[in-house]
């Protein structure tokens, strides 16, 4: 986010959730058992 460290821990949790929100917009959706156990089997490492 490029803040000085003094500005980053004087922001309250609302200020940063709010920061947050405008560099990811979109909220990530998790994987579906199904498409998880098949990610491990293609890539097991």
């Amino acid at each position: 986010m490029r803040l000085a460290p003094s500005v980053f821990w004087a922001m309250s949790l609302v200020e940063w959730r709010a920061a947050l929100a405008g560099r990811m917009p979109r909220r990530a959706v998790p994987l579906a058992r199904r498409d998880f156990e098949t990610m491990m089997k293609r890539f097991p490492d």
